[in-house]
């Protein structure tokens, strides 16, 4: 089953358990008496989840014969597709656990799969919890620009809800974030997500509702379902006010000072970390303004001091070459192992820093304890493993587990601060060099529940790296601290070699920049579940590990099947600009591409010269996709295109309209005039790659391009270079044809309709204007959406 792409606030980022992703449960197959002979998968028992008891599902009151014709009624299975398989599992989706018939069709030919249609139907009401198709016929030639706009594809999902779950559909609100963040597609297999929360009072409940995808044809290629009506909402009292909410979040926000490396930014640029003011998302409470954050606070470290105001050493010279023998030494007296655990593994790793070209060496160790010492089957067993850096000696990362009971509780004798004394102590001896850069971070006692510290293993305690108050990316040191022996278990280190400014750089004033980031959300008024601590709000994923970690309780642990969830009224902030990661340069008060540090645009990019021009729509594409630049609001279609912005405007075309690239200082430029720190360099490497262009000594990026260089190019991008090369099946009956180095590349883009002839001639020469270039690039798109083999699908 696909998982659709979530919408909504921050609160609501992820959306809680949005997409309900099935769980499988072990049932008594056929609970509904009948027998099922296509398959029926008996599932292992999951966790006891929420509408659960004692870890059974309510039984299903749908057969399978019924399940089966359920399904054909909501989904036309189109000719050739034939049954698969059906099976009975547990689905938890709604925040409630339920059974559900999986429902499986396939088209083959020739034992080549074609396409698959999955199906689920609820086992209890007969509902279409979901749905999902998938086509890979090579035939099917979806046609660009996509049949549907945007407008087209919700009107379609409007009418497949229609038709599916009607009973719904005067309870659902459209979401409008995507629709609100769309760009033009630049590629036919696009695919539309359509969002419908659940309306409570005009209220949207985005932690239930409606996932339709419509693909570029009209298609409606997926749909979730996800509803509990065993909800209640809280209307015991009014919403403040939008405006009210919105000083608030003014008020309550706290911004800090980041540097933030680029990381697809190309060699040169990557060394150069950005100062950003940053700030962590959060919620009010709608009816008394207080902050929405179940799931925790603001960072221990904020406004701490660093552990010393000047190092206590230096950083080690990168001049030991460690032996295995002494790599092992040196992680058994730091960390005091156990003479129980044996070593079992140790590996000499060499490779390439890929930021500074610079070779690393490591060793990877690996301890046991013999298995003949574990004398309890329930215990389980120790061992631990580390990374040492073989030419500085430090210990990268180092971890250990003891044997222990898992269900027994722990006899906890060492105390939070006590733990961050023995850690501060550890990190003092082991990174000297860091003493004055690292702010000493602990979780807060009291969020613990009492159960949680009865089985809770180890104090967490972390070191962010903050030099002269601005925090060095996320990079931290990382301990865990045996509540029971107080030794150091777990150890890690995230530091980048980076050269981040000793002193922190002058900065635009604070309220500015709040002013600026707030801009770019909506506040927004929805209902959230309360819930676990919050479970309600937080992605699955985290959900997910903070139960592994002993963080939270499961939620089943405290609301049993008959509990009622409640939803509260909770204002969000909604991301306005979602298409690319962005940050704002404390510096110069710019938005820049978290991506590639380059200086952006936030939202749709208007231009004011192309209003009444030929090409306004083709040009709107390429800016909208910021293929062309814009300086002043001006486009300036009939300015001649250059060399660099060409082989620009092509690679961001043909890869759907993603401009951040990559390459390290190991990449050696494949041209003398465009190297590491040019704007060009990362377009033209990536052209080079795909065989778009030769390496050579110039390419010359600031020359303009002519109408017979992008045909070449075109030519090269639909993959007929090859073809080119046959002289004798061109029809090159224009009169200048004797003028061009390559013949066949004209009439290859000529017989297309890519480009045209002016008075029978193809005029090789002529510089080709902006406008130029992108009416042909998109008749190019529309040409490569037909001539395409094998069919992929562009997510949004």
């Amino acid at each position: 089953m696909k998982l659709l792409k979530q919408v909504g606030s921050i609160a609501v980022a992820s959306s809680l358990l949005l997409a309900a992703v099935p769980h499988a449960w072990a049932d008594e197959a056929a609970q509904s008496g009948a027998a099922v002979s296509d398959s029926v998968i008996a599932r292992p028992v999951m966790p006891v989840m929420p509408g659960q008891v004692d870890g059974k599902l309510p039984e299903a009151s749908l057969s399978k014969e019924r399940a089966l014709e359920l399904a054909q009624s909501y989904v036309t299975i189109p000719s050739g597709y034939t049954l698969q398989s059906i099976s009975l599992n547990g689905y938890y989706g709604g925040g409630r656990s339920y059974p559900t018939w999986n429902i499986s069709y396939a088209k083959k030919v020739k034992d080549q799969f074609y396409g698959n249609i999955n199906i689920s139907i609820n086992g209890i009401d007969g509902s279409l919890s979901s749905y999902y198709k998938y086509d890979q016929d090579p035939d099917r030639k979806p046609s660009y620009p996509p049949k549907v706009d945007f407008k087209g594809a919700k009107d379609a999902a409007s009418a497949w809800i229609t038709k599916v779950n009607p009973s719904k559909q005067s309870d659902l609100l459209y979401n409008d974030t995507e629709e609100k963040a769309f760009r033009t597609p630049l590629d036919g297999n696009y695919q539309y997500n359509i969002r419908f929360d659940r309306s409570v009072a005009g209220v949207p409940f985005p932690q239930n509702g409606v996932n339709v995808t419509v693909n570029g044809d009209g298609e409606v290629v997926s749909y979730n379902y996800n509803w509990d009506d065993q909800v209640t909402f809280d209307q015991s009292a009014a919403a403040i006010t939008i405006d009210k909410a919105a000083q608030l979040f003014k008020d309550k926000a706290k911004l800090s000072l980041q540097y933030q490396i680029p990381y697809r930014a190309d060699a040169a640029q990557k060394k150069q970390p950005i100062i950003s003011y940053t700030f962590n998302g959060f919620s009010l409470n709608a009816v008394t303004g207080e902050l929405w954050n179940p799931v925790g606070g603001d960072s221990a470290a904020a406004g701490r001091k660093p552990l010393t105001d000047k190092p206590l050493g230096s950083k080690p010279a990168a001049n030991l070459n460690l032996t295995k023998e002494q790599a092992v030494r040196k992680v058994i007296d730091t960390f005091g192992l156990s003479s129980d655990l044996q070593l079992q593994d140790a590996s000499y790793n060499e490779s390439t820093n890929p930021e500074t070209g610079e070779t690393e060496s490591t060793w990877n160790l690996n301890w046991n304890k013999p298995a003949d010492k574990e004398a309890n089957s329930k215990i389980v067993g120790g061992g631990a493993w580390a990374t040492v850096d073989s030419k500085t000696g430090e210990i990268k990362n180092f971890n250990s587990y003891a044997s222990y009971e898992p269900d027994k509780e722990v006899d906890a004798k060492v105390s939070l601060d006590t733990a961050a004394a023995t850690a501060t102590d550890f990190v003092k001896k082991l990174l000297p060099a860091y003493t004055d850069q690292l702010v000493l971070d602990v979780p807060n006692e009291k969020d613990f529940s009492a159960d949680q510290l009865k089985h809770m293993r180890n104090w967490e305690v972390s070191f962010k790296r903050v030099i002269d108050g601005v925090a060095a990316g996320y990079e931290q040191a990382s301990l865990s601290v045996d509540r029971t022996t107080g030794k150091i278990v777990n150890f890690s280190i995230s530091f980048s070699d980076v050269p981040y400014p000793t002193q922190k750089p002058e900065v635009i004033d604070i309220d500015k920049a709040k002013d600026l980031l707030l801009s770019q959300y909506d506040i927004k008024l929805n209902y959230v579940l309360a819930g676990n601590r919050g479970v309600g709000v937080m992605p699955l994923e985290k959900y997910n590990l903070m139960v592994a970690s002993g963080e939270i309780l499961p939620q089943a642990a405290d609301q049993s099947a008959d509990d009622k969830l409640t939803a509260k009224l909770v204002y969000s902030l909604v991301p306005k600009y979602t298409q690319e990661a962005f940050l704002l340069d404390a510096q110069s008060g710019q938005w820049k591409s978290a991506n590639t540090g380059e200086v952006i645009t936030l939202g749709k990019i208007k231009v004011d010269d192309i209003d009444n021009h030929w090409a306004r729509n083709e040009l709107q594409l390429m800016v909208d996709y910021q293929a062309l630049d814009v300086k002043d609001g001006k486009v300036n279609p009939e300015q001649t295109m250059t060399r660099g912005e060409m082989i620009k405007m092509l690679v961001i075309a043909i890869n759907g309209g993603n401009s951040g690239f990559y390459y390290g200082a190991e990449r050696k430029a494949s041209f003398a005039d465009v190297k590491a720190g040019s704007p060009y360099f990362a377009y033209v490497e990536s052209a080079v790659d795909r065989g778009l262009l030769d390496p050579g000594a110039d390419f010359n990026p600031n020359a303009p391009m002519n109408r017979e260089d992008m045909a070449q190019l075109i030519v090269k991008a639909l993959g007929y270079q090859n073809l080119t090369k046959y002289e004798g099946i061109f029809n090159t009956n224009f009169a200048d044809a004797a003028q061009l180095k390559n013949a066949g590349a004209a009439v290859i883009v000529l017989g297309l309709g890519i480009m045209s002839l002016d008075n029978n001639s193809f005029e090789p020469q002529q510089e080709v204007s902006r406008a130029q270039a992108a009416s042909a690039f998109f008749r190019f798109l529309q040409k490569r959406a037909e001539l395409q083999s094998t069919p992929h699908i562009v997510y949004r």
